[in-house]
């Protein structure tokens, strides 16, 4: 309940950070804020609530308190309790309903526009015990904000963003996955195998002894894209490989991969990559 969610293509936009020792009796503010807020347990133990639920964070713990949501302290704040707090605002664009960030394959080397145009929600209590680049990070963005350095405010925003998606990558780490997260997972790598061949869901169904839909159904739920579109993007950057690391012309991809025609692959090229083929290759040459 109340996640903090970022944008996959905006970073977070950081307003202060600074470090707290409580010495004796010390409460959380009472407050309402227009801010996200991330505190980090260095040691000791501090209390929170947030709408009346309460949460204790302990050594290694870290917490992520949503803008706009009441949240205060009590009395169970130990003395001798270290943090590292960061306040960040949400991006203006982060009103929009997007598909969840989904697990990119090792080996891809080339990104579409439309693979940042995801969300990344954050865990609400995780423990990073165990992880002490996490408290390293923390405090180097400490020493970046109190710095004189030059733009240092958007060296802050790059640097939360990378100590964000750490926590992320260790919160997914903390789930097993289920026999449908294994399903999904399987299905994902059949996908980028046969991305030279149209899709045939007869021998989806075939493979994966599974009727499409349940299949599609799981697959959309998990990923947040559909088996359709997660194939074709896989087709199109392996089209652009090839583009970009042979020397066959649009149409010989384009029937290498088995599309219909050069002119339906040219339109699905650009609905993926944001640029047509010859585009894409001009661009390339431009950058040799």
């Amino acid at each position: 309940m109340h996640e903090v969610v970022l944008l996959g293509s905006e970073y977070p936009l950081v307003r202060d950070i600074g470090t707290t020792y409580t010495q004796g009796r010390w409460i959380h503010p009472d407050r309402v804020t227009d801010y996200n807020v991330c505190i980090h347990c260095i040691q000791g133990q501090m209390q929170v609530v947030e709408e009346g639920k309460e949460y204790f964070l302990r050594d290694g713990d870290i917490m992520f308190l949503k803008k706009g949501v009441h949240h205060w302290g009590g009395e169970g704040t130990l003395p001798g309790t270290s943090t590292v707090w960061i306040h960040f605002y949400d991006s203006p664009n982060n009103q929009l309903e997007l598909p969840a960030m989904e697990q990119t394959a090792l080996h891809q080397m080339l990104f579409a526009p439309k693979q940042y145009e995801c969300t990344v929600v954050l865990p609400k209590l995780i423990s990073v015990k165990g992880f002490p680049h996490i408290t390293r990070k923390a405090r180097e963005l400490y020493e970046l904000y109190t710095s004189s350095r030059p733009f240092r405010h958007l060296y802050l925003s790059l640097e939360t963003m990378s100590l964000f998606l750490e926590i992320y990558r260790i919160s997914l780490t903390r789930h097993l996955p289920g026999k449908s997260d294994a399903l999904v997972q399987k299905l994902a790598m059949y996908l980028e195998e046969h991305c030279e061949e149209e899709l045939d869901t007869e021998r989806i169904k075939s493979t994966f002894q599974r009727n499409y839909n349940y299949l599609s159904t799981l697959f959309k739920a998990k990923l947040g894209t559909s088996i359709f579109c997660f194939h074709e993007r896989q087709r199109i950057m392996r089209a652009a490989e090839l583009l970009k690391n042979t020397s066959m012309n649009i149409t010989e991809v384009s029937y290498a991969l088995q599309f219909k025609s050069p002119y339906y692959f040219s339109r699905v090229f650009k609905k993926v990559m944001g640029e047509s083929p010859s585009d894409y290759i001009k661009n390339i040459y431009r950058m040799k």
